[in-house]
């Protein structure tokens, strides 16, 4: 703002000389027109050629016409234009060419009589002379009109070659340069009358300018604007005050401020603030509870300035006030709202947790079993199919449980993402084990080069998730015969794009929108498994991992996700990955030494876990509640605990706390839960557990947790 003022100040300064040097043409045309024409009229008929003399007398007279038409355009422009640098170039041109056409005076109107040129010589110095004064507002004007003029008259002089021409024409030229000198002088002496006018003029105007803000502002203002004395005896009360504390100003002025406005209960408070204004402490922002001349209480927020003398003596008080009542109550409002969204929030938490739990709990069981009857050898066919049945419906009832945990944790901001420097080519590899046979089942082509080296910046199992639920879509909404296909390549900016390409039946452009709305389906076939909800969480997961995931869609053609993530593409080539260990071989390993104590209270799942551990080979002895698990503890030796985290006595956690307490720090202790949320898992390892599993929990997932967590 500062650097503003400057410039506006140059910008007058500018507009100020140019139209000084057009109002001062007048009076110089007219002293040019009458000095041309009694040149011209005393030496018509003593010049060397009449026809070049009256050339001369039309080159002043057009001069002076051509410019008088140009400062009338001048004049009639906007301040806007004036102030325009094509003005200025104009005007300099002008004196140019007026200092041309009287430099060709002592050429084109050439006297052989002597007399009669010194008259021309003199007639021309005294317009140079004169034409300082009128061309003062610019420096360049001046050199602009003199140079030419005095250059030409020298030139004649010398070109005469009389007697004294050479020392007239030093002379001459003495005057140039003294004149020159002369006009810079006049020249700097009339800029700085011009900015110290103009600065007065701005100091006035601001000056007006200000008292009349003043003005309005005390008038107009929402504010109460009042001061008062040492004694509390209002001098000033603006319109505000009178609307807001609703006293005349005529009853409020001479008034104790501490009577008017200030309720009895509040006196302390305002007697506490008093100290601090004595102290020379400005209030900012203080809210206080205050009265109206109806007695009703509202609430200010005030801003008070002690008035001071130079020796910091307090001698009055200056203070604003809002009425800030209607945002008090609005604020309650607000925050009553608040406490009971956050209440809504974790019935919300504590509903789904519990249906976490109360889900989870018979999924257990169902999918338990089904995965203990799978391994049984004498069952028919038809017993066979009727468990695998058995297992679809339970597993997609699981993953619709695991994808409204996801979608509620997400919303609630409990999703925590471990981000990391994840290999394309492990992904890929995982991706292709597990989607093999769901492409097979379906006849599609599965289309993936795992041998792409390079990384993305992801949490490795959240992206694993993504990519399992758009190539899982890609083949169960394709056609039969038809191929997913996936691509990799680098963009710009350090990213990678990883396409799905499919050639299923499309989506029309007009519904891509909806295609990450949870619950929605677009229609889909009944006989198409699906939750409508993995879309919009891995929409959601691929933004907070600070990427984007978006679709195209041709109908008939099929359809194309695509994920960018930051990261890089590498040229060699990646590494074959290890196969994994996915089968259930209890014979390879001396698991029928090691005891296992398990702590749950529901029958069910009891049952289950005995038979699960039994059938990979482990001993196991079964506690009800905590608190049988620390009598089994302190009575037998165990090499690991399994406990259930909601337990009647006892729970998990305090089981936990309390064998770690018991100085027994090696006992290896997991959690087996059916409540999935993050924190719970957070919750486990606090209390000193090494493990965490979520009900349902498969065969292979049991063995290779115990396997990990075994001394």
């Amino acid at each position: 703002m500062n650097s503003a003022k400057p410039d506006n100040l140059d910008r007058k300064i500018q507009l100020e000389e140019i139209r000084l040097l057009h109002s001062a043409l007048p009076f110089s045309f007219t002293a040019s027109v009458s000095i041309a024409l009694i040149i011209y009229y005393v030496m018509h008929d003593h010049v060397a050629s009449a026809t070049a003399f009256n050339a001369w007398l039309a080159c002043v007279l057009s001069m002076v016409s051509l410019r008088s038409l140009d400062s009338y355009l001048f004049h009639r422009a906007p301040e806007s234009e004036q102030i325009k640098r094509h003005w200025r170039i104009r005007f300099l041109l002008g004196a140019l060419l007026g200092g041309l056409c009287w430099g060709l005076l002592p050429w084109l109107g050439f006297s052989p009589e002597r007399q009669y040129f010194d008259f021309s010589v003199i007639c021309l110095v005294g317009i140079m002379a004169g034409s300082l004064s009128s061309l003062a507002y610019r420096r360049e004007a001046i050199v602009l009109f003199l140079l030419p003029a005095s250059l030409l008259l020298v030139g004649r002089i010398l070109y005469n070659n009389h007697p004294l021409s050479g020392q007239t024409a030093f002379v001459l030229v003495f005057f140039l340069v003294f004149s020159i000198s002369a006009g810079k002088r006049i020249f700097n002496t009339t800029q700085q009358n011009i900015r110290l006018r103009l600065q007065a003029d701005m100091r006035e105007q601001a000056m007006k300018l200000m008292h009349q803000k003043q003005s309005l502002h005390q008038q107009q203002t929402p504010l109460a604007i009042i001061e008062f004395d040492t004694g509390f005896r209002i001098n000033l009360w603006n319109p505000a005050a009178e609307h807001i504390f609703g006293y005349p100003e005529k009853d409020a002025i001479g008034k104790n401020i501490m009577d008017l406005i200030v309720p009895e209960d509040g006196s302390e408070q305002a007697e506490q603030i008093w100290q601090r204004l004595q102290q020379l402490e400005k209030i900012d922002g203080e809210v206080i509870e205050n009265k109206t001349r109806d007695n009703k209480r509202i609430y200010c927020e005030w801003f008070i300035t002690p008035l001071t003398r130079s020796e910091n003596e307090v001698v009055g008080i200056a203070a604003m006030a809002l009425d800030i009542s209607d945002k008090i109550e609005n604020e309650r409002a607000l925050i009553s709202s608040r406490d009971e969204a956050e209440k809504a929030n974790h019935a919300k938490s504590d509903f789904l947790s519990s249906m976490s739990h109360e889900l989870r709990t018979p999924l257990n069981a169902i999918l338990g079993f089904t995965q203990l009857l799978k391994y049984e050898k004498d069952m028919s066919d038809k017993q066979q199919s009727h468990v695998d049945e058995i297992n679809k419906a339970g597993n997609l009832l699981l993953e619709l449980v695991n994808q409204i945990l996801d979608l509620a944790s997400i919303e609630k901001g409990h999703m925590q993402l471990s981000m990391e420097e994840v290999t394309i080519h492990q992904i890929f590899c995982d991706c292709l084990s597990m989607m093999t046979p769901l492409a097979k089942q379906h006849r599609i082509s599965l289309i993936m080069d795992t041998n792409v080296n390079g990384y993305v910046i992801a949490d490795y199992t959240r992206f694993k998730q993504v990519m399992l639920n758009l190539l899982n879509n890609a083949i169960k909404y394709n056609k039969t015969g038809g191929s997913v296909t996936v691509q990799v390549e680098a963009e710009d900016n350090e990213q990678v794009c990883i396409r799905i390409i499919d050639t299923g039946k499309g989506i029309e452009a007009d519904r891509l929108d909806e295609i990450f709305q949870p619950f929605n389906r677009l229609q889909a076939s009944p006989d198409i498994e699906g939750t409508g909800i993995g879309l919009s969480i891995s929409k959601q997961l691929i933004e907070m991992m600070n990427g984007r995931i978006s679709v195209r869609s041709t109908p008939g053609e099929g359809s194309e996700f695509s994920i960018s993530l930051s990261g890089r593409l590498i040229d060699k080539p990646a590494p074959r990955p290890l196969p994994e260990k996915n089968t259930i071989d209890p014979q390879t390993s001396d698991q029928g030494n090691i005891r296992i104590l398990v702590a749950e209270d529901n029958i069910t799942n009891r049952t289950l876990i005995m038979h699960q551990l039994k059938s990979l080979g482990y001993q196991a002895d079964l506690a009800h509640n905590g608190e049988e698990a620390l009598q089994k503890l302190a009575e037998n030796d165990y090499h690991m605990l399994l406990t259930d985290c909601n337990m009647p006595v006892i729970d998990g956690y305090q089981l936990t706390m309390t064998i770690r307490e018991q100085g027994n720090h090696n006992l290896p202790i997991i959690a087996l839960t059916a409540d999935a949320f993050p924190e719970r898992r957070h919750a486990a390892i606090e209390a000193g557990m090494n493990d965490h599993m979520v009900k349902p929990v498969t065969l292979e997932t049991l063995q290779q947790t115990i396997e990990k967590n075994l001394p």
